[in-house]
This record gives C-alpha cells, structure tokens and sequence, in this order.
C-alpha cells in the first residue's frame, strides 16, 4: 500500500491493491483523527506483523500486513456510514463518524506476531491488548484524548461490545462486519485464490439500520442472495486458505519451536527481556508487548540456528529453509490416538524427539470461524428482512446457509518431517 500526501491540499491517498484509492481529507474531522493514528508508531508497528501468520511459506503472495488489513477494514467502514446515514440521524453525526472510523482502523492493533498463530500458540487474547493500546499510556491514546478525551473509552466499549447502541459494534465485529469483508477480499487477492470474492457493495447496499431491535438487517432476496454467496466465499477460504495443510504444518512448526524455546528457558542462547516475559505468561507492560513484531520473532529464530540444543536449533533451520513438516488427514476420530502414538513410534526409532517432531493439528471451530448462529448472542447473526417484510435468521430460510450451518467441518492432521514420510504413510495405510 503506498501512500502519498499533498500537504496543499490537507489530503492523503493510500493506493490499495483491493480498494483502489483511499483518500483522508484534513478538513474532515473524523478523517483528520485516522491520520494522525495512522502516523502513530503504534499502528506503524502493524507493517511488521504479517496479515496472514505464516501462510506466506504455502502463498508466496501472502505478505501483506495487519496495516493494510486495518486500514481496508476503515475504508469499508467508511462506505457503509455513507449508505446508512441518510436511515439513521445518529450516523450521519460528524463524533459518531469518527468514533467508527477509530475503532475499525484500530481493531486489530493489539495483534502480536504471525498474528493469530502466536495467538494460539500462547493463549493471549490480541484484542484485549488492542484495548491496552487505546486506553494506555502510548501515542495512539495522546492523539486520541487531544481530539476527545471520550474517544480511548468510547472505542474499547465498542472493541469490547459494550457500547450502545450495538449495531455500532457490529459494522466492526459480528457475523456480517467490515472486517470479515476486507480480509476475506484481501487474503483472496494476496493468496491467488479467488475463494473470496463477494460482491460486498451489494451486501452494504442492502443493509439497514433496525434502531428499534438495536440491530443491522439485510433487506430483500438480492440481498440475501449476496450474503449466501459471502458465506460460501467464506467457507471456501477457511477450508482453501486458512486450513491449507501446508498452513497447519507451518503453524505446527512454529509452536514447537516456541515450546522448545520456553522449555530452555534460560539455558537459550539468546532471548531478549519482552520475548521471556512473553514467552514464560509473564505480564507484559504495554511498551514491552509493542515491541513484539514478526521481525522481532524472525531474528530470535535466526539466534536460534546456532543454539548448542540440537532441538531448536533443528527446528529453527526447517522454519527458516522452509522444512516444513508433511500433514496427512486422519478420517476417523477412533484410530486418532493410535496412529499418533504410532507416529512417535517412528520418530523415536529415527533419532526425533516425538514430542517435537509428531504432532495432531486439528480444524475445528474457532472465533473466526464457518457462520454459526449463536444463541447466547443473538444480535451477531445475520438477519434478513423478506420481501414479505418478515425478519428471520439467515439459516431459518436458506436451505443452502442451513446445510453449511449443520455441516460438520473438524479435520485431524497428522504432522511429522518429510524424512518419516515413506514409514507414517505405510503405517496409515494399515488402517485404510
């Protein structure tokens, strides 16, 4: 994304691959506001945090950023205060403009890296960090409390889905957001796959504010026709892209290598302070967290190909050459344990530690995940108003929503080293 700025005319262009032209304008309060948070090194740091994890070494395209991302996800919501305004008073205010714009632009700033792997991996939450962000001391909160003391606040009610109305949290985070739509849109267009197209002006186009029920519904068959086409997209690229089995052995790698790092402890031949503290569960201070990227991670694993512990220092060498480990899909849930123990079997009798070189990588639900009505919270689902003026949950009136939302997706990966591959492939087909 490059970015060019005519100080004569108080406006900014950032040239995105997937949206074209985005252009902040100064004279704009809330646009004057995104500036000044883009510039701050906080959000600078998202350049150095890869949007798609470690989908990079099965994509060769995936290497844009969660700053890309984060400023997609602003412009989407741009477009959609545009078309709700002129329904809704309260959208078309100049503070509710800005306090949308914020926090979509800095939803996912507290992002640490190789984003939601290392997410998983260490059982940290990134968007409660994003709050961290907003309401500590750091730049993003100054530039914030100088256009409104309110702002750091108002934007973590919104991140946290506690500000009312609701529906404002839900054009940044539900089931039918702006941040799905400019990830699906952009991991589509970096990965090469065309999984995730979906005619996202037309959803936007359809939606409607329900101030009465605090909910956004979609309005009418076109719109519902657009929205069952998203979900499929969606669908599509989880089982394409995100559960790519080169991805999961990835994915896998890394948090061995992790583990064997933390297990080290101190005996590691490098580790700098907020890299321990993150890696033992220490708490973190803002400051320290911040200066956690992907280089950061990268460097330490380079550190790491020298470690006097033949482990790590293996496991560093294969991430870093891109020996990654194979996936094979186990189909039956009972034989699971027996051909992991197996596996391990063979790695000990190859000279591998099994519990860094066998592992079990499954795809099941998670927060970001297939769409799945949710009953605990209703207000997230997508809802559609007829042509007959009736309201109803998407599922009740799609059989083809239905049978995704009924569908049972979870997959077993058996994870292991190329060089075990001719005995594990062997070893499974005993079980065909």
């Amino acid at each position: 994304m490059q970015t060019i700025s005519t100080s004569t005319t108080s406006k900014r262009t950032f040239l995105d691959p997937v949206h074209q032209d985005i252009v902040l304008d100064r004279s704009d309060l809330a646009e004057r506001l995104i500036i000044d948070l883009i510039d701050t090194p906080e959000f600078q740091r998202l350049r150095r945090v890869h949007q798609l994890g470690v989908s990079f070494f099965t994509f060769q395209g995936a290497e844009g950023s969660r700053f890309t991302h984060c400023v997609g996800v602003m412009y989407i919501a741009s477009q959609l205060i545009q078309l709700l305004k002129d329904q809704t008073k309260r959208l078309a205010e100049p503070e509710m403009k800005r306090l949308i714009l914020a926090s979509a632009l800095l939803h996912d700033i507290g992002h640490g890296p190789y984003s939601h792997v290392t997410e998983k991996i260490l059982g940290y939450d990134h968007e409660d960090w994003s709050c961290r962000i907003i309401s500590e001391n750091t730049e993003v909160n100054k530039v914030l409390r100088d256009h409104d003391p309110r702002l750091p606040d108002q934007i973590t009610s919104v991140l946290k889905k506690t500000h009312k109305p609701s529906y404002i949290s839900h054009m940044i985070s539900s089931q039918l957001d702006c941040d799905r739509f400019d990830y699906l849109l952009r991991d589509s267009y970096l990965t090469g796959a065309a999984y995730g197209l979906f005619a996202w002006r037309r959803i936007l186009s359809s939606l409607e504010v329900d101030e009465i029920n605090d909910r956004i519904v979609v309005s009418g068959e076109k719109g519902q026709t657009a929205v069952e086409d998203y979900l499929f997209a969606r669908y599509s690229m989880y089982a394409q892209v995100y559960y790519h089995r080169k991805n999961l052995a990835a994915r896998a790698l890394l948090s061995k290598i992790i583990r064997r790092a933390k297990e080290l402890g101190e005996n590691v031949c490098f580790m700098d302070a907020p890299t321990k503290k993150w890696l033992s569960g220490q708490r973190l201070q803002v400051g320290e967290y911040l200066f956690l990227d992907d280089v950061q991670m990268t460097y330490h694993i380079k550190c790491w190909l020298n470690d006097e512990d033949k482990i790590l220092s293996d496991l560093a060498r294969r991430f870093l050459n891109r020996g990654l480990f194979n996936a094979s899909k186990i189909t039956q849930e009972s034989i699971l344990k027996k051909v992991e123990n197996q596996a391990k079997e063979i790695a000990q009798a190859h000279g591998l530690d099994p519990e860094y070189y066998i592992s079990v990588e499954t795809t099941g639900i998670r927060p970001y995940d297939y769409y799945r009505p949710d009953e605990a919270h209703p207000q997230t689902n997508i809802m559609i108003r007829t042509d007959q003026g009736k309201v109803k949950e998407l599922s009740q009136i799609s059989h083809t929503v239905q049978a995704l939302v009924q569908g049972s997706f979870d997959t077993a990966w058996l994870i292991y080293p190329q060089e075990l591959k001719d005995k594990i492939v062997r070893m499974l087909e005993g079980y065909v």
